[in-house]
């Protein structure tokens, strides 16, 4: 796919489902922007993660990616941020840019999602009833 060219349908359904199932298996709201980004891309990402979410209440997790800025971020909110730590958000970061690297952008954020859903684990009361 060539740089600024559009996800064919059946990539835009593999993330499409990476996405609901991390949201499923974590009860946490996971959006992905994948595209440039106005300005300095780190703010851009955090009021991105804003306008989806409210910061102070809400558990979100936005992962956004500029391939064209060489940029990739995860952001959550505070709430989310108990549950998907730095470290976390880190390490699927690595893995996303590793996927990139080799030329496998939506594989890379599917592996990112994935990992992110595994580190915040099931919600507090689906956790709490399988013990």
């Amino acid at each position: 796919m060539a740089p600024g060219e559009a996800f064919t349908p059946e990539q835009a359904d593999r993330l499409e489902r990476a996405r609901q199932a991390a949201q499923k298996q974590t009860g946490i709201r996971f959006a992905v922007r994948v595209g440039g980004l106005d300005g300095d891309p780190r703010l851009a990402a955090e009021r991105l993660l804003g306008g989806l979410a409210d910061p102070r209440q809400d558990e979100a997790v936005l992962i956004a990616v500029s391939p064209g800025q060489r940029f990739v971020r995860v952001v959550t909110t505070p709430a989310a941020k108990k549950r998907v730590s730095d470290a976390a958000a880190g390490l699927a970061t690595l893995a996303m840019t590793s996927s990139f690297a080799h030329g496998d952008l939506v594989g890379g954020v599917i592996t990112g999602l994935r990992q992110l859903a595994d580190a915040a684990g099931a919600p507090a009361a689906t956790a709490g009833a399988r013990r």
